[in-house]
């Protein structure tokens, strides 16, 4: 009978190798889940860019999760205008620091 020792190691590591893949795979999948529904528990909690909520998970065709990106921010006027210089070449910051220091 020949030695079919190193056949079935080969076979044997194949096969672990594989289990070994989805496992890893479902816990993957599994612990992104978690963090989705904590995310739903939590408000606070800033996942993938933004709170989680109902109607940024998408669940698709093959059962897959997926969480949409956050809507964009709506832009806010925030520019604030650029202090004129003074008299003397400097700007009117530095001088209201300068007296604020002085004081």
């Amino acid at each position: 009978m020949a030695n079919l020792t190193p056949y079935l190691t080969e076979k044997y590591n194949k096969l672990i190798a594989e289990v070994t893949a989805d496992l890893s795979n479902t816990l993957d999948r599994l612990n992104e889940t978690q963090t989705y529904l904590r995310g739903l528990k939590n408000p606070d909690m800033i996942v993938n860019g933004g709170p989680v909520t109902l109607d940024r998970i998408q669940v698709m065709e093959n059962g897959d999760i997926r969480l949409l990106p956050p809507p964009p921010a709506p832009i806010t006027e925030t520019c604030v205008k650029a202090p004129e210089p003074d008299r003397n070449g400097k700007k009117a910051v530095e001088t209201k620091a300068a007296e604020s220091v002085a004081v």
